[in-house]
Protein backbone atom coordinates (compact mmCIF):
# COMPACT_ATOMS: atom_id res chain seq x y z
CA UNK A 1 0.00 0.00 0.00
CA UNK A 2 3.02 2.28 0.44
CA UNK A 3 4.55 1.39 -2.46
CA UNK A 4 1.64 2.20 -4.35
CA UNK A 5 1.16 5.16 -3.13
CA UNK A 6 4.35 6.53 -3.28
CA UNK A 7 4.67 5.57 -6.93
CA UNK A 8 1.11 7.31 -7.61
CA UNK A 9 2.87 10.63 -6.06
CA UNK A 10 5.86 10.28 -8.37
CA UNK A 11 3.74 9.73 -11.46
CA UNK A 12 2.13 13.25 -10.29
CA UNK A 13 5.43 14.89 -9.97
CA UNK A 14 6.41 13.92 -13.36
CA UNK A 15 2.79 15.15 -15.16
CA UNK A 16 3.31 18.27 -13.88
CA UNK A 17 7.17 19.12 -14.13
CA UNK A 18 6.45 20.02 -18.47
CA UNK A 19 3.80 22.84 -17.05
CA UNK A 20 6.10 24.46 -14.85
CA UNK A 21 8.96 24.50 -17.36
CA UNK A 22 7.05 26.15 -19.99
CA UNK A 23 5.59 28.83 -17.26
CA UNK A 24 9.54 28.99 -16.51
CA UNK A 25 10.63 29.62 -19.72
CA UNK A 26 8.09 32.11 -20.21
CA UNK A 27 8.58 34.07 -17.45
CA UNK A 28 12.68 34.24 -17.95
CA UNK A 29 11.42 36.43 -20.81
CA UNK A 30 12.05 39.93 -20.27
CA UNK A 31 8.75 42.44 -21.25
CA UNK A 32 10.56 43.25 -24.60
CA UNK A 33 11.26 39.15 -25.77
CA UNK A 34 7.30 38.89 -24.46
CA UNK A 35 6.05 41.50 -26.85
CA UNK A 36 8.12 40.62 -29.64
CA UNK A 37 6.61 36.98 -29.15
CA UNK A 38 3.28 38.36 -29.42
CA UNK A 39 2.66 38.68 -25.47
CA UNK A 40 0.18 41.31 -24.21
CA UNK A 41 3.43 42.68 -21.88
CA UNK A 42 4.68 46.26 -24.27
CA UNK A 43 8.12 46.93 -24.89
CA UNK A 44 9.58 50.01 -22.09
CA UNK A 45 10.06 53.02 -23.90
CA UNK A 46 13.15 54.91 -24.03
CA UNK A 47 12.78 57.97 -21.98
CA UNK A 48 16.25 59.93 -22.93
CA UNK A 49 19.45 60.07 -24.75
CA UNK A 50 22.20 61.89 -23.93
CA UNK A 51 25.33 63.37 -26.15
CA UNK A 52 27.73 60.09 -24.89
CA UNK A 53 25.45 57.79 -26.53
CA UNK A 54 26.59 59.71 -29.79
CA UNK A 55 30.34 59.91 -28.93
CA UNK A 56 30.56 63.02 -27.22
CA UNK A 57 33.61 62.82 -24.91
CA UNK A 58 32.27 66.46 -22.59
CA UNK A 59 35.51 66.95 -21.59
CA UNK A 60 36.00 70.78 -22.80
CA UNK A 61 38.68 69.66 -25.36
CA UNK A 62 37.77 67.58 -27.71
CA UNK A 63 35.59 68.67 -30.11
CA UNK A 64 31.64 67.50 -29.82
CA UNK A 65 29.91 69.46 -32.42
CA UNK A 66 29.23 66.54 -34.03
CA UNK A 67 28.09 64.41 -31.77
CA UNK A 68 25.87 66.73 -30.01
CA UNK A 69 24.34 68.18 -32.86
CA UNK A 70 23.37 64.16 -33.50
CA UNK A 71 21.90 63.66 -30.23
CA UNK A 72 19.59 66.86 -30.44
CA UNK A 73 18.39 65.81 -33.62
CA UNK A 74 17.91 62.28 -32.77
CA UNK A 75 15.78 63.61 -29.56
CA UNK A 76 13.94 65.66 -31.63
CA UNK A 77 13.38 62.46 -34.49
CA UNK A 78 12.17 60.04 -31.50
CA UNK A 79 10.39 62.71 -29.68
CA UNK A 80 12.09 61.73 -26.42
CA UNK A 81 13.99 64.33 -23.80
CA UNK A 82 17.98 65.07 -23.81
CA UNK A 83 19.72 65.27 -20.93
CA UNK A 84 23.61 65.53 -20.00
CA UNK A 85 25.40 64.89 -16.32
CA UNK A 86 26.05 68.11 -14.90
CA UNK A 87 29.91 67.61 -15.36
CA UNK A 88 29.84 67.78 -18.86
CA UNK A 89 31.20 70.51 -20.80
CA UNK A 90 30.89 70.05 -24.92
CA UNK A 91 32.94 72.00 -26.84
CA UNK A 92 31.65 72.86 -30.24
CA UNK A 93 33.18 74.34 -33.59
CA UNK A 94 30.04 75.68 -35.04
CA UNK A 95 26.49 76.06 -33.92
CA UNK A 96 23.95 73.62 -32.65
CA UNK A 97 20.69 74.09 -35.07
CA UNK A 98 17.84 73.37 -33.36
CA UNK A 99 15.47 72.54 -36.12
CA UNK A 100 12.02 71.55 -34.31
CA UNK A 101 10.31 70.54 -31.05
CA UNK A 102 12.98 69.96 -28.66
CA UNK A 103 12.60 68.78 -24.83
CA UNK A 104 16.63 69.44 -23.25
CA UNK A 105 17.50 69.50 -19.74
CA UNK A 106 21.27 69.52 -19.48
CA UNK A 107 21.68 69.79 -15.62
CA UNK A 108 24.06 72.62 -16.06
CA UNK A 109 26.50 71.25 -18.00
CA UNK A 110 28.07 73.80 -20.12
CA UNK A 111 28.52 74.40 -24.70
CA UNK A 112 31.69 76.29 -25.06
CA UNK A 113 32.62 78.28 -28.04
CA UNK A 114 36.21 76.77 -29.57
CA UNK A 115 35.86 78.47 -32.63
CA UNK A 116 34.83 81.63 -34.34
CA UNK A 117 31.26 81.43 -35.05
CA UNK A 118 27.69 83.38 -35.47
CA UNK A 119 26.01 82.05 -32.76
CA UNK A 120 26.39 78.84 -29.97
CA UNK A 121 23.06 77.61 -30.48
CA UNK A 122 20.86 78.37 -33.01
CA UNK A 123 17.20 78.13 -33.27
CA UNK A 124 14.82 78.19 -36.44
CA UNK A 125 11.36 75.77 -36.26
CA UNK A 126 7.52 77.10 -36.25
CA UNK A 127 7.04 73.87 -33.87
CA UNK A 128 5.57 74.53 -30.21
CA UNK A 129 6.48 73.93 -26.80
CA UNK A 130 10.05 73.90 -27.36
CA UNK A 131 11.67 73.60 -23.89
CA UNK A 132 15.63 74.30 -23.10
CA UNK A 133 16.36 74.33 -19.27
CA UNK A 134 19.43 74.65 -16.81
CA UNK A 135 21.69 75.27 -19.68
CA UNK A 136 25.62 77.13 -19.34
CA UNK A 137 26.76 78.42 -22.37
CA UNK A 138 30.16 79.83 -22.83
CA UNK A 139 30.87 82.46 -26.11
CA UNK A 140 34.48 82.72 -25.47
CA UNK A 141 35.08 85.56 -27.04
CA UNK A 142 34.60 83.43 -30.02
CA UNK A 143 30.93 83.58 -30.33
CA UNK A 144 29.01 86.79 -31.15
CA UNK A 145 25.83 85.24 -29.71
CA UNK A 146 24.78 82.51 -27.19
CA UNK A 147 21.66 81.66 -28.17
CA UNK A 148 20.38 83.35 -31.03
CA UNK A 149 16.57 82.79 -31.92
CA UNK A 150 15.83 82.85 -35.82
CA UNK A 151 12.24 81.64 -35.11
CA UNK A 152 10.04 80.53 -32.40
CA UNK A 153 6.16 79.82 -30.85
CA UNK A 154 5.70 78.72 -27.42
CA UNK A 155 9.38 78.43 -26.58
CA UNK A 156 10.29 78.38 -23.09
CA UNK A 157 14.25 79.36 -21.70
CA UNK A 158 14.27 78.29 -17.97
CA UNK A 159 17.99 78.91 -16.12
CA UNK A 160 20.49 79.64 -18.90
CA UNK A 161 23.47 80.94 -17.46
CA UNK A 162 25.31 82.54 -20.72
CA UNK A 163 28.89 84.65 -20.36
CA UNK A 164 31.65 86.25 -22.83
CA UNK A 165 29.72 86.82 -26.25
CA UNK A 166 31.00 89.26 -28.45
CA UNK A 167 27.83 90.83 -29.79
CA UNK A 168 24.96 89.61 -27.66
CA UNK A 169 23.50 87.11 -25.67
CA UNK A 170 20.31 86.35 -26.02
CA UNK A 171 19.26 87.39 -30.10
CA UNK A 172 15.49 86.71 -31.16
CA UNK A 173 14.43 87.83 -34.42
CA UNK A 174 10.81 86.11 -35.53
CA UNK A 175 8.08 84.21 -33.46
CA UNK A 176 5.42 84.90 -30.31
CA UNK A 177 5.34 83.36 -27.09
CA UNK A 178 8.45 83.33 -26.18
CA UNK A 179 9.13 82.79 -22.38
CA UNK A 180 12.64 83.71 -20.25
CA UNK A 181 13.00 83.03 -16.78
CA UNK A 182 15.31 82.39 -13.86
CA UNK A 183 18.64 83.31 -16.19
CA UNK A 184 21.73 84.98 -15.81
CA UNK A 185 23.35 87.06 -19.25
CA UNK A 186 27.25 87.87 -18.85
CA UNK A 187 28.72 90.14 -20.96
CA UNK A 188 32.19 88.55 -18.71
CA UNK A 189 32.73 85.29 -17.06
CA UNK A 190 29.70 83.93 -15.01
CA UNK A 191 32.02 82.61 -12.99
CA UNK A 192 34.16 85.87 -12.46
CA UNK A 193 37.47 83.17 -13.06
CA UNK A 194 39.04 85.76 -15.61
CA UNK A 195 38.33 89.60 -16.27
CA UNK A 196 37.68 88.92 -20.32
CA UNK A 197 34.95 90.72 -22.04
CA UNK A 198 33.87 92.45 -24.74
CA UNK A 199 33.04 96.40 -24.42
CA UNK A 200 30.37 96.86 -27.05
CA UNK A 201 27.76 94.30 -26.24
CA UNK A 202 23.86 93.22 -25.54
CA UNK A 203 22.31 91.19 -23.12
CA UNK A 204 19.05 90.73 -24.73
CA UNK A 205 18.05 92.04 -28.34
CA UNK A 206 14.39 91.18 -29.38
CA UNK A 207 12.59 92.31 -32.48
CA UNK A 208 9.37 90.80 -32.10
CA UNK A 209 6.20 90.49 -29.84
CA UNK A 210 4.40 89.18 -27.49
CA UNK A 211 7.24 87.87 -25.19
CA UNK A 212 8.04 86.95 -21.75
CA UNK A 213 11.15 87.83 -19.55
CA UNK A 214 11.08 87.43 -15.77
CA UNK A 215 13.71 87.13 -12.85
CA UNK A 216 16.69 87.65 -14.76
CA UNK A 217 20.11 89.45 -14.14
CA UNK A 218 21.81 90.90 -16.99
CA UNK A 219 25.94 91.66 -15.60
CA UNK A 220 28.29 93.78 -17.73
CA UNK A 221 26.57 94.45 -21.03
CA UNK A 222 27.19 97.90 -22.24
CA UNK A 223 23.33 97.80 -23.19
CA UNK A 224 20.97 95.16 -20.80
CA UNK A 225 17.96 95.14 -23.28
CA UNK A 226 17.02 96.30 -26.56
CA UNK A 227 13.28 96.18 -27.00
CA UNK A 228 11.90 96.39 -30.53
CA UNK A 229 8.23 94.70 -29.72
CA UNK A 230 5.71 94.96 -27.73
CA UNK A 231 6.96 92.89 -25.08
CA UNK A 232 6.71 92.36 -21.14
CA UNK A 233 9.75 92.50 -18.39
CA UNK A 234 9.18 91.55 -14.55
CA UNK A 235 12.23 91.22 -12.46
CA UNK A 236 14.84 92.47 -14.19
CA UNK A 237 18.15 93.81 -12.32
CA UNK A 238 20.60 94.61 -15.16
CA UNK A 239 23.92 96.10 -13.44
CA UNK A 240 27.65 97.01 -14.57
CA UNK A 241 30.85 96.41 -12.46
CA UNK A 242 33.35 97.48 -15.04
CA UNK A 243 34.07 100.82 -15.66
CA UNK A 244 35.27 100.61 -19.07
CA UNK A 245 31.43 99.65 -20.13
CA UNK A 246 30.02 102.44 -18.12
CA UNK A 247 30.50 105.32 -20.36
CA UNK A 248 27.23 105.49 -23.27
CA UNK A 249 25.41 102.17 -21.08
CA UNK A 250 21.53 101.78 -21.44
CA UNK A 251 19.71 99.71 -19.26
CA UNK A 252 16.62 99.69 -21.35
CA UNK A 253 16.40 100.71 -24.53
CA UNK A 254 12.91 101.03 -26.25
CA UNK A 255 12.14 101.39 -29.41
CA UNK A 256 8.37 99.99 -29.08
CA UNK A 257 5.95 99.91 -26.05
CA UNK A 258 7.02 97.94 -24.10
CA UNK A 259 5.44 97.11 -19.73
CA UNK A 260 8.65 97.07 -17.42
CA UNK A 261 7.45 95.93 -13.93
CA UNK A 262 9.70 95.45 -10.64
CA UNK A 263 13.07 95.79 -12.36
CA UNK A 264 16.37 97.82 -11.41
CA UNK A 265 18.94 99.75 -13.03
CA UNK A 266 22.26 99.40 -11.38
CA UNK A 267 24.79 101.65 -12.62
CA UNK A 268 23.97 102.29 -16.27
CA UNK A 269 24.67 106.23 -17.71
CA UNK A 270 21.24 105.78 -18.73
CA UNK A 271 18.54 103.71 -17.01
CA UNK A 272 15.70 104.44 -20.32
CA UNK A 273 16.71 105.49 -23.86
CA UNK A 274 13.13 106.50 -25.78
CA UNK A 275 14.22 106.05 -28.96
CA UNK A 276 11.33 107.26 -31.32
CA UNK A 277 8.50 109.80 -30.50
CA UNK A 278 5.11 108.76 -28.89
CA UNK A 279 6.18 105.53 -27.60
CA UNK A 280 4.32 104.02 -24.80
CA UNK A 281 6.33 102.58 -22.15
CA UNK A 282 4.87 101.53 -18.70
CA UNK A 283 7.21 101.16 -15.63
CA UNK A 284 5.94 100.35 -12.48
CA UNK A 285 7.44 100.05 -9.51
CA UNK A 286 10.88 100.02 -10.91
CA UNK A 287 13.83 101.94 -9.16
CA UNK A 288 17.61 103.00 -10.00
CA UNK A 289 21.10 103.36 -8.09
CA UNK A 290 24.78 104.78 -9.34
CA UNK A 291 27.85 103.10 -7.83
CA UNK A 292 30.03 106.62 -7.50
CA UNK A 293 33.20 104.99 -7.34
CA UNK A 294 32.52 103.66 -10.91
CA UNK A 295 31.51 106.95 -12.40
CA UNK A 296 34.72 108.53 -11.32
CA UNK A 297 37.23 105.38 -12.26
CA UNK A 298 40.32 106.18 -14.14
CA UNK A 299 38.64 105.74 -17.59
CA UNK A 300 36.78 108.90 -16.76
CA UNK A 301 33.92 110.76 -15.00
CA UNK A 302 30.23 110.17 -16.73
CA UNK A 303 26.97 111.71 -15.73
CA UNK A 304 23.99 109.29 -15.96
CA UNK A 305 20.73 110.25 -16.59
CA UNK A 306 17.06 108.49 -16.17
CA UNK A 307 15.47 109.58 -19.53
CA UNK A 308 17.58 110.21 -22.75
CA UNK A 309 14.87 111.05 -25.24
CA UNK A 310 15.90 110.73 -29.17
CA UNK A 311 12.58 112.20 -30.02
CA UNK A 312 9.35 113.89 -28.61
CA UNK A 313 8.95 115.01 -25.48
CA UNK A 314 8.36 111.58 -23.17
CA UNK A 315 4.63 111.56 -23.51
CA UNK A 316 3.63 108.49 -23.94
CA UNK A 317 6.15 107.20 -20.70
CA UNK A 318 4.72 106.73 -17.50
CA UNK A 319 6.82 105.78 -14.03
CA UNK A 320 4.49 104.54 -11.53
CA UNK A 321 5.30 103.47 -7.87
CA UNK A 322 8.94 103.47 -8.26
CA UNK A 323 12.10 104.54 -6.55
CA UNK A 324 15.21 106.02 -7.95
CA UNK A 325 17.75 106.94 -6.40
CA UNK A 326 20.59 109.45 -8.07
CA UNK A 327 23.95 110.36 -6.23
CA UNK A 328 24.98 113.39 -3.92
CA UNK A 329 28.49 113.41 -4.90
CA UNK A 330 27.79 113.79 -8.54
CA UNK A 331 25.68 115.47 -11.36
CA UNK A 332 22.15 113.01 -11.83
CA UNK A 333 19.64 114.23 -14.79
CA UNK A 334 16.41 113.42 -14.49
CA UNK A 335 16.12 114.09 -18.24
CA UNK A 336 18.53 115.44 -21.62
CA UNK A 337 15.89 117.70 -22.52
CA UNK A 338 14.08 120.52 -20.55
CA UNK A 339 10.55 119.84 -20.48
CA UNK A 340 10.28 116.36 -20.72
CA UNK A 341 6.65 114.83 -20.41
CA UNK A 342 6.97 111.71 -18.56
CA UNK A 343 3.93 110.80 -16.47
CA UNK A 344 5.01 110.29 -12.77
CA UNK A 345 2.48 109.47 -9.63
CA UNK A 346 5.38 109.20 -7.68
CA UNK A 347 7.87 112.39 -7.77
CA UNK A 348 8.69 112.34 -4.25
CA UNK A 349 10.30 108.88 -5.02
CA UNK A 350 13.42 110.87 -7.32
CA UNK A 351 16.43 111.29 -4.61
CA UNK A 352 18.82 113.75 -6.11
CA UNK A 353 17.90 113.92 -9.95
CA UNK A 354 18.74 117.50 -11.31
CA UNK A 355 15.63 118.80 -13.44
CA UNK A 356 13.25 115.98 -11.85
CA UNK A 357 9.50 117.37 -11.15
CA UNK A 358 8.69 118.99 -7.92
CA UNK A 359 7.78 117.40 -5.09
CA UNK A 360 3.56 116.55 -5.17
CA UNK A 361 1.84 117.74 -2.69
CA UNK A 362 -0.07 114.89 -0.65
CA UNK A 363 -3.28 115.89 1.41
CA UNK A 364 -1.13 115.46 4.22
CA UNK A 365 0.84 118.34 3.35
CA UNK A 366 -2.26 120.49 2.53
CA UNK A 367 -3.70 122.50 5.26
CA UNK A 368 -6.79 124.42 5.43
CA UNK A 369 -6.21 128.72 5.96
CA UNK A 370 -6.15 129.54 9.38
CA UNK A 371 -4.96 126.14 10.19
CA UNK A 372 -1.48 125.49 12.03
Amino acid sequence: MKIGMGLMLLMAAAAMRPVALVGAGNAEKPPQAAARDGGSNPATPCLRITPFEFGAAGDGIADDTKALQAAVDAAIAKKIALVSPMSAVYAVSAPIEIRGMLNADFQLAEIRAAARMPAVIRYDASHYYTVLRNLRIDGSLQADICVSIVNARKLRLDNLITGRHLKTALKIERGYEIFVQNSHFNGADPDRKSNDAAENTVGIDIATSDCHFSDLVIIDCKTAIVNRGFNFYDRIHAWTAKPSIITDSVCFDVWSPCIISDSYADTFQICVRVRRKGIECKLNGCGAYYNENLYKAKLGHVEPYLFWLDEGDGRGVSLQSSFMRGTGAMAAHYCNITNCAVFTDGSSSFVRWQGAPELLKTSADTRLPGKK
